[in-house]
């Protein structure tokens, strides 16, 4: 039996015979289960042409095809009309045109392995649809790995629709026609011995396959082993380039001379005892002229505090003690020289003292009772420095907002005016005194100053009006 110029051996002419015979009387999915090489896209090929009682569509599944490509393929080839839509199922579109169909449908799909599992599903629902008075008939042909891994997902009533029929091996007297056939339609005549041939054919699983790679060897020599050398070549070739490369880069880049090579330096570990010496090694210099800087702002600092009109004059604070010579007038000496004698005088001599200063003191420098008193200035105890501002209506304001304060005086330290308030006998009074007035008033945090340290400012008048006489 020829088709297409082929020619087929017995045992394929009966295979083609028995799936013809199948596919025409039963009612099952046809399965033609082969090894690659076995001859099943050769035996599907004929199962097609010989076919003319049936109206058969012969597609052969490309790789990675989509559903509407397999199916136009089906479509084309089964119904004279090219309209229809390639996205509904096979049974469905086929059944719209089974009643204008005269003769029975096959279907003949090789490499089924390719098909997607809807694909499968639709298969085995078209086998079941009668057209033209049979069940279409389906023949799909796959490799045994494919069916052994579809049977178990499938029910058992699916099951039973599907077929499987195997390719057998050929027999060594088919084999040995085969390998002559093929030979004598190649036009040459290679010289090899038959017994060899026989020998070779023999090792042989018996596929048609392995029979056309005995005859292009023979026909074409050992040409698989050429090519493997030559890869063989190409990467020798490619190897040797790359090592003179790399030795002429090294020339280049460390050329052979006699000096000696600069040694390499090797840092330790960021994390190591080493590292962290060195970096304080380093940084020891920065940190010490820092301490430097610190110690000489905190001195300025102290300074200022000490006396913070320094800042204003450029000079240092005056020491403990010290006091400006300020003028005074002769009221104000004879007063002064009562008051201390008044302080070391025993009590006996306390009433004369007193008598003393009611007749010395003139009543005229005293205001409210208490001019005498203000104007004399503490030598011992602390009081709190409220402002320091070079206006004196600025001075007045603050002094007419402190009006229910006591002890509030006004101080001239050459061209500023210090507001000073109350004289206490130790530094905590002093600091919960000024916390209750900025507390009260809500001032600036004042300064605790010693009226030891005061000596250079020269007290005021501070009249009830809030003015300040000079």
């Amino acid at each position: 039996m020829t088709f297409q110029g082929q020619v087929l051996l017995p045992s394929q002419e009966a295979l083609i015979q028995r799936l013809h015979h199948v596919a025409s009387y039963s009612d099952q999915l046809l399965v033609l289960v082969g090894a690659q090489g076995s001859g099943k896209t050769t035996l599907l090929t004929a199962l097609a042409t010989d076919v003319d009682d049936s109206n058969t569509a012969l597609v052969i599944c490309p790789m990675h095809a989509d559903n509407a490509e397999i199916r136009r393929k089906i479509l084309v080839q089964l119904m004279s009309s090219p309209i229809f839509d390639d996205e509904i199922p096979l049974a469905e579109t086929i059944l719209r045109v089974a009643p204008n169909q005269s003769k029975p449908l096959h279907i003949i799909i090789d490499d089924a392995h390719l098909l997607s599992k809807e694909l499968w599903a639709e298969c085995i629902i078209l086998n079941q649809v009668l057209c033209g008075g049979q069940r279409i008939a389906l023949t799909l042909s796959v490799p045994p790995a494919f069916l052994a891994d579809l049977l178990p997902q499938l029910p058992e009533s699916l099951r039973r629709q599907i077929l499987p029929m195997s390719v057998e091996p050929l027999s060594l007297p088919e084999r040995e026609a085969l390998y002559q056939t093929l030979l004598r339609y190649s036009d040459q005549n290679p010289f090899t011995p038959r017994d060899i041939v026989r020998a070779q054919l023999e090792k042989h699983d018996g596929t048609p396959q392995e029979v056309v790679t005995l005859l292009e060897l023979a026909l074409h020599g050992q040409s698989e082993r050429k090519s493997v050398w030559v890869h063989y070549k190409v990467a020798v070739l490619g190897l040797c380039s790359l090592l003179i490369t790399f030795l002429i880069w090294f020339g280049l880049a460390q050329p052979f001379s006699s000096e000696p090579t600069a040694e390499v330096l090797t840092y330790p570990a960021l994390d190591s005892d080493e590292f962290l010496a060195h970096g304080q090694q380093i940084l020891t210099p920065y940190f010490q002229q820092r301490a430097e800087s610190l110690a000489q702002v905190l001195l300025t600092q102290a300074t200022l505090q000490a006396d913070p009109l320094a800042k204003f004059h450029g000079e240092t604070p005056q020491e403990e003690g010290a006091a400006m010579e300020q003028p005074i007038d002769e009221a104000t000496s004879k007063s002064e020289d009562i008051v201390a004698t008044a302080a070391h005088s025993t009590p006996d001599e306390d009433n004369t003292v007193r008598e003393k200063v009611d007749k010395e003191v003139p009543e005229n420098n005293l205001t409210a009772g208490s001019k005498a008193s203000a104007l004399v200035r503490p030598t011992a105890g602390y009081a709190i420095q409220i402002a320091t501002v070079s206006q004196r209506d600025t001075v007045e304001s603050l002094l007419k907002k402190l009006h229910a304060v006591p002890d509030v005086r006004v101080a001239k330290y050459k061209q500023f005016w210090v507001v000073l308030v109350g004289q206490f006998s130790d530094k905590q009074s002093a600091q919960n005194a000024a916390a209750e007035l900025v507390k009260q008033y809500r001032l600036s945090q004042p300064m605790i100053k010693k009226w030891a340290e005061l000596g250079g400012y020269q007290l005021q008048d501070a009249l009830p009006s809030g003015e300040i006489s000079e």
